[in-house]
């Protein structure tokens, strides 16, 4: 059994054979570190002496902590690509059979072996790193620039980082134990930090172009992108870490990291490396100069690959051309040539590529399945329509109410979806014809394409099932049939007050209203004025302010809402002091919706 000694001697005799990395670091760092804090130190003192002040030194410690501190990103980076780096030059011996019956003929143990070369490694950049950020401190104290706070930030900083370093690490070291030579070990790395995302592109695509019913999706990539990046490689997780919970409190050179994003951090890093480890160990000695150290996984991973390519490039034709005849042909084209392609990769002989067909036929056939089984809307998501008896509630909101409602703790919801919830109501038997309406004009359209649906407003319907499912659809529907659904549903009073949260304030509460209205005599050319409305100040008109405001705007039943005033605005009295009252223009957005 190896002793702690000579485990340390292990170490150290590793770390001489990983002096050019330790030269490589150490230049990089020094550029990066001490040289940058210095310039900018100095340029900083610079500055204020050429301003005629004294040096200010909470000045000089700002610069000193976006130098240095924990929201400077290149650091980050480099943590990243230091990481590949060292995984690829420590390991590359299992690219090679000569070197790799030599390492594995020493008499110690292969994981033992793994620890060993990890561990120099980790410290080597830890050395290299932590040396460059004590020079860092020294020149800010020889600018007598130092904190206590800085000083404890900078260890934080290192801890991160160094965490970071090895999260690329043990990732780049999944790649290598996985492959046989350094090109597929490159070609995994890439495979590994742009597969995930290429297959969230490809989704939303298909939801937006095929699945039109469905409601605004977007706000599940923008609100949640970090999150959706998170999980798709480990350099993806470092680069978008610290923008969500693993933010914490705002210290002098940057934000905290929080408890829980450490924890995060160390489980993924943990996680990569035993199974690098784990790879490392059942990986056979004649794995190396093959293309995959693990043969079954040739198929697989030629599957999965091919299939996303060929879907792109039915997408690309689709957008062009949106011909069955060039789609289909896209996918067999793209299809093909990937197999090819990593077939060559694979055998590095090109009069092997045809050596497994089948690969082919799977590929391009369950491209062609999903592609066209999305295009024609196989599994009927579009026209789904749930059967009357099993709605419990329903809802219905169109652009015509595009305005923010209160909002409901609901998670998971977008805008639209949560505005729904808010304007849910029981009266289904009134509800349910609109969205039988929409589903028909949904089949319609699916076997008319090119046809054109006159009069018709999309509406956002929600269905609340018996059965608690809540189901969240969009439709083109009918005009008339939707006017006549909200004349009846109007009728209701509280209904109503939901419907317009306008009519349930106090005018007398309301500090200005700010909003535009339409400037013209004919509806199709209407220009919008802005309009700001403070008590006791003359009202603002907007950059598109005409110089004699007209009355055409204001309709004429306001005068039978008894506003005659309102009605007689002209250019003398429309800045009266009454006017300019925000309950009026309050009143006057009542009266108006009273009549929409």
């Amino acid at each position: 059994m190896t002793s702690a000694i000579s485990f340390t001697k292990l170490i150290r005799t590793e770390r001489k054979q990983l002096m050019w990395l330790t030269v490589l670091q150490a230049v990089a760092f020094a550029l990066s570190v001490p040289l940058f804090v210095l310039m900018n130190m100095a340029v900083a003192l610079e500055d204020q002496k050429t301003a005629w002040v004294d040096a200010d030194a909470r000045v000089m410690l700002d610069v000193l902590g976006a130098s240095m501190g924990l929201d400077r990103y290149l650091d980050v980076l480099l943590a990243l690509i230091f990481g590949v780096i060292a995984a690829l030059g420590a390991f590359c011996y299992v690219h090679s059979r000569e070197k790799l019956d030599f390492y594995h003929s020493l008499p110690l143990r292969r994981d033992r072996f793994f620890l060993v070369r990890s561990m120099a490694v980790v410290e080597t950049y830890a050395g290299t790193y932590a040396l460059a950020l004590v020079c860092g401190l020294l020149i800010g104290g020889l600018y007598h620039v130092f904190s206590v706070t800085v000083l404890i930030e900078t260890a934080v900083t290192f801890v991160r980082n160094l965490l970071f370093f090895c999260c690329s690490y043990a990732g780049t070291l999944v790649a290598v134990m996985l492959t046989g030579k350094l090109l597929t070990t490159l070609c995994a790395l890439a495979v590994f930090f742009g597969y995930l995302p290429l297959l969230i592109v490809v989704i939303g695509y298909f939801v937006d172009s095929f699945l039109t019913t469905c409601v605004n999706t977007e706000w599940l990539w923008m609100s949640n992108q970090y999150q959706t990046l998170k999980v798709t490689s480990p350099w993806a997780f470092c680069m978008t870490w610290g923008n969500g919970r693993e933010a914490g409190a705002v210290g002098v050179t940057g934000r905290w990291p929080s408890i829980t994003g450490i924890c995060q951090l160390v489980a993924i890093t943990a996680l990569l490396f035993c199974l690098a480890l784990v790879l490392y160990r059942y990986r056979k000695s004649e794995a190396a100069g093959s293309a995959l150290a693990f043969v079954r996984l040739e198929g697989i991973i030629k599957i999965l690959i091919a299939v996303p390519v060929a879907l792109v490039g039915a997408i690309l034709i689709h957008s062009m051309i949106p011909s069955v005849l060039w789609e289909l042909a896209a996918i067999l084209v793209s299809g093909t040539l990937v197999c090819f392609l990593m077939e060559f990769i694979y055998r590095w002989d090109i009069h092997q590529i045809l050596m497994h067909k089948w690969h082919i036929a799977v590929s391009v056939g369950m491209a062609l399945v999903i592609f066209f089984g999305f295009r024609y809307d196989v599994l009927g998501y579009n026209t789904f329509l749930p059967a009357q008896d099993e709605v419990a509630s329903m809802a219905v909101r169109s652009l015509f109410t595009a305005w923010s409602y209160p909002v409901q703790e609901k998670a998971n919801r977008n805008d639209e979806q949560l505005a729904l919830d808010y304007l849910e109501n029981a009266n289904v038997d009134l509800l349910y014809p609109l969205a039988e309406n929409g589903v028909e004009n949904q089949r319609s359209k699916q076997k008319n394409p090119e046809d054109y649906l006159d009069d018709t407003v999309w509406v956002d319907v929600k269905y609340t099932l018996k059965n608690g499912n809540e189901i969240y659809r969009s439709y083109e529907v009918a005009y008339d049939i939707y006017s006549q659904c909200m004349e009846e549903l109007l009728k209701d009073t509280e209904y109503r007050r939901r419907m317009y949260p306008i009519l349930t304030w106090d005018a007398d509460e309301v500090v200005g209203i700010s909003g535009n209205f339409p400037q013209g005599d004919i509806p199709e050319l209407y220009s919008y004025a802005d309009i700001q409305v403070v008590p006791g100040e003359a009202t603002a008109w907007g950059a598109q302010s005409i110089s004699e405001p007209e009355t055409e705007w204001i309709p004429d039943q306001l005068a039978a809402a008894g506003l005659e005033e309102a009605e007689t605005m002209t250019q003398e009295d429309s800045f009266s002091a009454e006017s300019r009252r925000p309950a009026r223009w309050v009143q006057i957005c009542r009266c108006i919706l009273k009549y929409r």
